[in-house]
């Protein structure tokens, strides 16, 4: 696209400092139900933002469309939007010249993966799924693979590129033994899908499924508990971003005045890493500024708050590389979160809880969660430990109680990190004395 139509056309129109972003994205997906064909879908999607400051204020625009038939459009909408919006401040508008440090979010194997490929691979795990044991009488397999390119230029010199790819995998299953059935599913993240283990994949998830068979609630009562990564990243990822200066100063979060205190246990801390070996890396932020890698959570200790220009400057601080662009505004986000392994494994930290329940499957997060109290009220499946092993299956539970109390009584931090979907690598992690509600 040739971008400085753009920037000649908001200078003439008197739009100065002025930006933009824009992007394509491609996607390829297909779904397997019992070993059939069910869904083979692409699609190629494109994103256009602009922003400037136009006779003091600032103004925004954003499109579907990346062409100059929107340059009348948006620059008319900045206009009219910059009449009724903030005063604007030409220094958030960032020169080049900054240092990034490179990052890799690119694959080739995956760019070039092609719709074939992805079929067989789902095609192949849905049957490993399925021969794996009679009673798993429904396999639901998917592939899904997106490239994305972006820019990020600005009127000041500035020009920033970027470049990812990936494929996720997932299946879902039914299990039926007599009148008992049971459901369950997992995911992966995968750079080169030639490599992709789907045997190991398979076995796995169908172990998973047939031990569920037979589950059933446990006595209501205080209970010793080993969450999940997924559960721990459905748990905390939420509150971390209450770490947003934003919300500080709206006094929306519930770090406000906690900076430097404790809040968590000693045993938990959490960084925040762009440099990550993963899809969700980033050498720099919305509004260009070089991204840092941080410890958010310091032996339990808040650390930091995130920071874009506007809040930096409003607090007499630096940014932290942490802008997003969220409804034509930007605002401090979070970016990929790292919560620090322990040194046990999965086994070893159920040895160490002794008799408890090791949770896997929360549900109800939407509407179970209070992100500005901390309260959560869930249902919950998992297993029983008893005498340190995983035992017997659990469902119809609920679990309940304040994050920042709960992982204040951490017991142990696992060795077991994964990755998960919402940006965030973490491990299991005990915990003492959590309020379950069952038989």
């Amino acid at each position: 696209m040739n971008v400085n139509k753009f920037f000649t056309a908001a200078k003439q129109a008197g739009i100065d400092p002025f930006e933009i972003s824009y992007g394509s994205s491609k996607s390829l997906s297909a779904g397997i139900f019992n070993d059939n064909l069910e869904k083979y879908e692409s699609s190629n999607d494109c994103s256009f933002t602009a922003r400037g400051i136009y006779e003091g204020k600032l103004g925004s625009f954003s499109s579907d469309k990346v062409d100059v038939s929107v340059i009348d459009t948006m620059i008319e909408t900045i206009k009219s939007t910059a009449k009724y919006g903030l005063p604007g401040n030409p220094e958030f508008f960032i020169e080049k010249g900054q240092k990034y440090k490179k990052v890799n979010t690119y694959s080739k194997e995956a760019d070039e993966c092609s719709g074939k490929k992805l079929i067989d691979l789902s095609l192949e795990i849905s049957k490993q799924i399925r021969d794996y044991d009679k009673r798993i009488q429904i396999a639901e397999v998917g592939m899904d693979k997106s490239v994305s390119e972006g820019v990020l230029a600005n009127s000041k010199g500035l020009k920033l590129k970027s470049k990812s790819s990936n494929v996720v995998v997932w299946a879902s299953t039914k299990v039926v033994d007599g009148d008992d059935i049971e459901t369950d599913f997992d995911f992966a993240l995968v750079t080169d899908p030639n490599t992709f283990d789907t045997k190991e994949f398979s076995e796995k998830l169908a172990k998973k499924s047939l031990s569920r068979l037979g589950a059933a609630p446990v006595k209501s009562g205080k209970y010793n508990v080993v969450f999940a990564q997924s559960c721990v990243s459905s748990l905390l990822k939420p509150l971390l971003g209450q770490l947003s200066s934003f919300s500080v100063e709206q006094h929306l979060s519930l770090f406000e005045n906690k900076l430097g205190q404790q809040v968590f246990s000693p045993k938990l801390t959490v960084i925040e890493n762009p440099y990550t070996k993963t899809p969700f890396a980033s050498s720099h932020d919305r509004e260009g500024m070089p991204t840092q890698k941080k410890v958010l959570i310091n032996k339990g200790k808040v650390n930091t708050y995130l920071y874009d220009l506007e809040m930096a400057k409003k607090s007499g601080t630096v940014s932290t590389g942490n802008a997003s662009y969220r409804g034509g505004s930007i605002r401090p986000g979070l970016g990929f979160v790292e919560v620090k392994p322990g040194k046990k494994s999965f086994d070893e930290l159920v040895s160490l809880v002794g008799n408890g329940i090791y949770i896997d499957s929360l549900e109800g997060i939407g509407t179970g969660y209070n992100t500005q109290s901390g309260d959560y009220s869930l249902q919950a499946n998992g297993y029983v430990i008893e005498n340190g092993k995983v035992t017997k299956p659990v469902t119809l539970i609920t679990v309940a109680g304040n994050v920042l109390k709960d992982f204040s009584k951490i017991i142990a931090v696992g060795s077991d990190v994964k990755l998960m979907f919402g940006a965030i690598q973490t491990p299991s992690i005990a915990v003492r004395k959590l309020s379950v509600s069952g038989q």
